[in-house]
């Protein structure tokens, strides 16, 4: 009987709320849609205990129900960006039938492309709003076109939506190795055995263009051959090593000029800013300064004499426990194995250790900074390499 009347109340709520869905006229908003915000917005009011303090919650498709804010600044989110999709039962707000009360599925795929890009577009939803549409800029468009292809579903009745698809696609890439062509084969198999009307891509770079605006920013830099130094910053312009006279570039078979030696930096602020934006992580981020240990016993790196010594040398640093403390390990490794000719490899990883024990030497915490290219080993050239990590920190 409970269900029955769930089913009847959802169905009312749909037909009595159409206008949330029905936001525009041309370039103007219909006055329905602005008479249904009101509505909503003495809903609300009504229903305080759902609230924090005099702030309510959003239910705009960006801030999802997840974010408190006053009336008035919920009311601009609704006018410019509308309702949150199928959000007719006002669940987040209080609303109930009976002793019944519906629930919101979450969507862990949207909640990761708002941890990763939302709090970055908070600029947009703060803006006054315009009853004029603009074209949103790259930074929004990244944002919008994810949050598309996390509600779409692959096929008309698909469980999996078209970025969850990409996103497991590519985690079994990386955690198999699997070869570029290898992944072809299999999204174009998959994609002949699921209904026609699909949206799933035949090649791997189809399914890297889903998740495009997710990715993390690196930097190709020149080096000197021989490590002397980084053609970067003021040395950029040079088409010779200054210190050993080396050139910066070779020909190629065809004449074509390209760079001796390339070294990748994966920026490190990105990443950390990652750590905070996500829910599940940012408690964790803290775990150094809540959880207390027991005496004389080598857990974490928070016990060590070092830790000590430098909450001791930096009392100001220490009182904030969202600080971040490093971790930095390297070594050569052989990227061809046995098999292919003596090249050494120079990997430098960065470590947050402002995580439990059991996170912070797993893989994904473990964050790559520098690549440094052979063949042989940088040995007193590393801190020529490491240049643009130590900038980036200081």
């Amino acid at each position: 009987m409970i269900f029955v009347e769930g089913v009847e109340f959802s169905i009312m709520k749909r037909t009595e709320r159409k206008w949330m869905y029905d936001r525009l006229d041309g370039r103007n908003i219909k006055p329905e849609f602005l008479n249904g915000v009101t509505e909503f917005i003495e809903f609300c009011k009504e229903h305080q205990s759902c609230g924090d303090g005099d702030k309510i919650r959003c239910p705009c498709p960006l801030c999802d129900n997840r974010r408190f804010y006053d009336v008035e600044t919920v009311r601009l989110h609704l006018y410019k960006k509308g309702f949150v999709r199928n959000y007719y039962e006002w669940v987040c707000q209080g609303e109930s039938f009976g002793e019944s009360v519906s629930r919101v599925q979450t969507n862990p795929y949207r909640e990761m492309v708002i941890d990763a890009l939302g709090n970055n577009q908070e600029h947009m939803l703060n803006e006054e709003v315009d009853v004029v549409e603009e074209e949103p800029n790259g930074e929004a468009k990244k944002l919008i076109d994810l949050l598309k292809a996390a509600e779409d579903p692959l096929y008309e009745g698909s469980n999996l939506s078209v970025l969850e698809m990409a996103s497991r696609i590519a985690s079994l890439k990386c955690e198999f190795n699997l070869q570029h062509r290898c992944v072809d084969g299999f999204a174009s198999l998959m994609n002949d055995a699921i209904p026609n009307n699909n949206q799933m891509g035949r090649t791997f770079n189809s399914t890297k263009k889903v998740l495009h605006g997710l990715e993390l920013s690196h930097e190709r830099i020149h080096t000197c051959p021989k490590g002397c130094l980084l053609f970067w910053k003021v040395d950029a312009q040079l088409d010779k090593c200054r210190v050993c006279g080396s050139d910066r570039y070779r020909k190629t078979s065809r004449g074509k000029l390209v760079p001796a030696k390339v070294m990748i930096y994966f920026p490190i602020t990105p990443r950390l800013q990652r750590l905070y934006a996500t829910k599940n992580v940012s408690e964790d981020m803290t775990w150094h300064a809540k959880n207390p240990r027991v005496q004389n016993t080598f857990a974490h790196p928070s016990d060590s004499e070092a830790w000590k010594h430098l909450d001791a040398t930096f009392p100001d640093f220490a009182l904030e426990p969202r600080n971040v403390r490093l971790g930095l390990c390297t070594d050569g490794f052989a990227p061809h194995g046995k098999f292919g000719s003596q090249y050494s490899c120079w990997p430098v990883i960065l470590t947050p250790y402002n995580l439990p024990p059991l996170m912070c030497m797993k893989k994904p915490f473990m964050f790559l900074s520098l690549l440094v290219p052979g063949p042989k080993n940088p040995k007193g050239h590393l801190d020529v390499y490491m240049q643009p990590l130590i900038e980036e920190l200081k």
